[in-house]
């Protein structure tokens, strides 16, 4: 739990300082660096629960992997992330967004079954130390085809990068330790759609939901729920809650590598434009 506040607290303390300099704020005439071009720069922090498991086979070689539950197998199931983000509004109406997701967690567990991961044998009461790592890539277009002064909706397309790292640290029958990793990446274009509510004061609602079938390479969906709030001219806070859901899929080997999770989190950031 005082993990989550460390998410939480930077934000409610941004909060009160917009009660303070929302007086001022009203007076204030925002900056360009670019006349009718808004870039929004942001720093990121969340709260992510990892469900999935992976199947690491060594060399595509039967038998030399099993299926691995990050959770009932590793103990792995949640930890903090960490994300930079820059947006980009072009006359008002295109709108280009990147952002790169950082999340590492790790755990420690005594294998509840015997099994194989990248042809090393973990025993059944053997400690192991584990560390998950996802560099997630992301950037998009979106175009705001259907707009009020209320609203907005902008269908988008965009693309996924994704470098998954899996690090298990324990003896195994064939070592008495060993640090055995494997690093697979994948890519996946994706078509979505973004909507936005507009209140007064700067205060928006958000919602964004995108996602690529490519039948024998994998899936990937995300979902982001979002409010906003302008407190302060170049000032933007935000509050969100998202599901990423990936299978990934290494079709060149005679026992495929894959791997599966699902992150939801919970997440507070700032960022500033100009």
């Amino acid at each position: 739990m005082h993990r989550i506040c460390r998410v939480v607290a930077p934000s409610i303390a941004a909060l009160l300082l917009a009660g303070l300099l929302y007086g001022e704020a009203l007076g204030q005439e925002p900056f360009r660096l670019i006349p009718e071009v808004r870039f929004l720069l942001g720093m990121e922090s969340s709260y992510q629960w990892l469900w999935g498991n992976m199947l690491i086979p060594a060399g595509g070689r039967p038998g030399s992997g099993n299926s691995v539950d990050f959770l009932g197998d590793l103990g792995v199931d949640r930890g903090e992330a960490s994300a930079v983000s820059l947006q980009v509004t072009v006359l008002d109406n295109h709108v280009f967004y990147a952002d790169f997701l950082m999340f590492s967690p790790t755990a420690v567990k005594k294998a509840p079954r015997t099994f194989r991961f990248h042809n090393q044998t973990y025993t059944e009461g053997s400690e192991i130390e584990t560390r998950i790592d996802f560099n997630w890539l992301h950037a998009s277009y979106g175009y705001k085809l259907w707009s009020d002064p209320s609203w907005w909706v902008a269908p988008k397309i965009g693309v996924n990068y994704l470098v998954y790292s899996a690090t298990l640290n324990g003896k195994s029958e064939e070592a008495d330790v060993t640090s055995n990793n494997r690093t697979l990446d994948g890519t996946y274009p994706v078509l979505g759609l973004e909507a936005r509510y507009l209140f007064p004061h700067g205060l928006d609602l958000s919602a964004e939901l995108e996602g690529v079938h490519l039948i024998t390479r994998g899936y990937l969906s995300t979902l982001r729920l979002g409010v906003t709030w302008e407190i302060y001219p170049d000032v933007v806070t935000a509050f969100s809650c998202s599901n990423r859901l990936v299978q990934y899929v290494e079709d060149h080997q005679p026992l495929n590598n894959e791997w599966f999770a699902n992150m939801i989190g919970l997440s507070a950031a700032i960022s500033f434009s100009f």
